[in-house]
């Protein structure tokens, strides 16, 4: 099992992936209003969902493991 330490410098490297996705989707959804492309658009939102979902589920692992540590 991983620390808390651990487990913040994932939630923190996945923060980081997510915030450059949205960007990165926010681009691709003006370009496709331009252009009609909504291929990449579709690629880069179920991407963005799956980054999202990691967080999440690494948010309650590091909640339940501050849980433990606070009653042992």
């Amino acid at each position: 099992m991983e620390s808390a330490a651990e487990l913040k410098a994932r939630d923190a490297e996945l923060e980081r992936e997510w915030q450059w996705l949205v960007e990165a989707l926010n681009t691709v959804a003006r370009a496709r209003a331009e252009n009609g492309d909504a291929h990449a658009f579709r690629l880069m939102q179920a991407q963005c969902m799956a980054v999202g979902q990691r967080r999440v589920e690494l948010s309650l692992q590091l909640a339940h493991l501050e849980r433990r540590g606070a009653n042992p």
